[in-house]
């Protein structure tokens, strides 16, 4: 499904950014622009400046940048799409999408199981609130230290203990029982039969980071059940367990101002820590850490404190989780619980301010690991011991996403080990290392800063069309033969948007993220009083350095002993070309 460009264009007209981030956080004049103090880095002056001429915002500090949807993507986490929709709602724009029949048949299947969701957790929350039968959920809440301001704030629910309370419900509420099905909300016996998959549960609802609900956690209100303690939704077109986080869509802004997040391992653990006010917390569908689930987390945090149950459990689910996060960049370190303890349980007996302190004294991962077996194995560790834990550290070196970071984490893990670095890193498997300095120098291949002249080149292409037009033309040599930096260049120009009555606002989304950020800071107000006769000077200037390095490599092979005389004479003709094309374009341009 696409969001027509006539669409997109008229968003962007109807968006005047200073507006839409004004609405957000306040914006004082400077000047003709507006500034602010960075959202997305901690500062103490305002180095965030938002130009209502460009319809950009750049800032000076961490260097993000771009136009109206890229601030509501990077401020609200969300991709190009939903910016896009957000941005329409806000002005009230009725948005064309072309659709197959296909698209449009998935959307509304998907439309109809997300209200079903919706209402489905209001009929829940209902049952928990006011049914009689749901007596055992509220006492157990109770017990929890729930109040019903947060039962009311998550949405609580309670599933009765009826095999098809909800079944009656959704056919009442006017859903096909297939549907009920699709949504995981009921089990099928046989073709023919089918029953409500929560019963006598309390309910939990799970959402996306957008807020909507997309399944359930329920859990036992019986210790003594001989039934799973917790069920969770099957997978569905909504849900799928690995690519969640409970609780993202409540701690996702205080996950971003404090650059950590909290990882619990339940439900009533995060909404219990959450509501004393710990608020940079998440929960996986799970005990471990899933690719997708480090991704999405990643958006928001580059730190990540662990602090799962103190048992055995708690403690796997540590190194189980590991993998993800560490591949993904995460500086980890686990807090570690008095033995018998889980978070909640923590906060109720010691209170919060103890909780934070201990969250606060967490420790890195792989010290954790060290002192965990120093505890059981006694200290000083045995040679074998030491060399054992050795190798499983360096498993999880292996994985780190840099040659930086794997160097400095091996010294200090081989200090605390009492080994050599080399010794350390000799047990790190080459094949990983090869895969994690590949995926190094994909990440760093983003634009940066450029030259000067390289900056003027592609500003004096976005302003004039008579510049981007012989520009486009300039096929031999190639902009990145020319130099490596011109490859910003080439990608500006393979982008149209001349037809655009906002062509800053729509441009820049359709270019990449580093290189909207390097557009966003550019002055494009500055102008030269002849911008084709410019653009070709500096031109000329890059060919001649181009021909004058292919003149230097070609006399250094001329140089080199045992060459033919047929290379000779290519060398020396391809030298003499070379000459040819630096006198011509030395010689000053006749005005006409």
């Amino acid at each position: 499904m696409k969001i027509s460009q006539e669409s997109i264009e008229r968003v962007a007209a109807a968006s005047d950014i200073v507006h839409v981030i004004g609405s957000y956080f306040p914006l004082k004049r400077a000047g003709v622009n507006f500034r602010a103090l960075c959202p997305f880095h901690d500062e103490k002056s305002p180095s965030f400046y938002v130009n209502p001429t460009r319809q950009t915002f750049h800032c000076f500090g961490c260097g993000v940048g771009g136009g109206v949807f890229r601030f509501v993507m990077d401020y609200e986490h969300v991709d190009f799409p939903m910016a896009v929709r957000r941005l329409a709602e806000r002005s009230g724009i009725a948005l064309v999408e072309e659709s197959s029949p296909q698209d449009i048949t998935q959307r509304n299947e998907r439309g109809r199981l997300l209200d079903l969701h919706r209402q489905v957790a209001l009929w829940y929350h209902h049952q928990l609130l006011r049914s009689p039968a749901a007596a055992p959920a509220r006492t157990y809440l109770k017990s929890r230290g729930f109040s019903k301001e947060m039962a009311v704030s998550w949405q609580l629910g309670y599933a009765p203990a009826s095999w098809d309370g909800v079944k009656k419900w959704g056919i009442a509420a006017g859903f096909r029982n297939a549907e009920l099905v699709a949504a995981g909300l009921l089990l099928e016996r046989n073709s023919q039969e089918t029953y409500d998959r929560f019963r006598h549960r309390l309910m939990f609802p799970i959402r996306n980071d957008y807020g909507d609900v997309i399944g359930f956690s329920g859990r036992i209100l019986s210790e003594e059940s001989q039934e799973a303690k917790y069920v969770n939704s099957p997978e569905t077109t909504l849900f799928r367990k690995g690519k969640i986080l409970f609780g993202v869509d409540k701690s996702k802004r205080a996950l971003i101002q404090s650059g950590e997040a909290i990882v619990m391992e339940g439900q009533i653990d995060l909404i219990s820590a959450f509501e004393h006010g710990c608020h940079n917390v998440v929960a996986p569908q799970g005990t471990a850490f899933t690719t997708d689930q480090a991704r999405l987390l990643r958006r928001f945090v580059e730190k990540v404190i662990l602090c799962f149950d103190s048992d055995t459990a708690g403690r796997n689910a540590v190194e189980r989780s590991l993998p993800a996060l560490l591949a993904n960049g995460f500086e980890v370190r686990v807090a570690e619980l008095p033995s018998g303890e889980d978070p909640d349980s923590m906060i109720q007996k010691e209170g919060i301010v103890t909780f934070q302190k201990l969250l606060a004294g967490a420790e890195d991962v792989f010290d954790f690991m060290i002192h965990r077996v120093q505890r059981e194995a006694g200290f000083p560790i045995s040679p074998h011991r030491s060399a054992a834990l050795a190798k499983q550290i360096a498993g999880y070196l292996a994985i780190l996403p840099s040659a930086s970071l794997r160097e400095t984490t091996s010294a200090h893990v081989a200090m605390r080990l009492g080994i050599s670095s080399s010794a350390l890193l000799a047990a790190v498997p080459s094949s990983l290392v090869a895969t994690a300095e590949s995926v190094e120098s994909t990440e760093n291949s983003s634009h940066s800063k450029i030259s000067a002249g390289t900056e003027l080149l592609c500003r004096l292409a976005l302003v004039h069309p008579e510049v981007r037009a012989w520009l486009c033309e300039q096929k031999s040599p190639m902009p990145h033969e020319l130099h490596a930096e011109l490859e910003v260049l080439e990608e500006l120009l393979t982008v149209d948007f001349s037809s655009s009555s906002q062509p800053m606002a729509v441009l820049l989304p359709s270019l990449s993220l580093s290189l909207q950020h390097l557009v966003s800071s550019w002055d494009l107000e500055k102008t030269v009083s002849d911008p084709l006769s410019t653009a070709q000077d500096i031109w000329s200037g890059l060919q001649i350095a181009y021909w004058k390095r292919q003149q230097t490599e070609a006399t250094v092979q001329l140089r080199k002993p045992g060459i033919s005389s047929e290379q000779i004479l290519l060398l020396q003709k391809e030298i003499l070309d070379l000459q040819c094309f630096i006198r011509e374009r030395t010689v000053p341009r006749k005005p006409i």
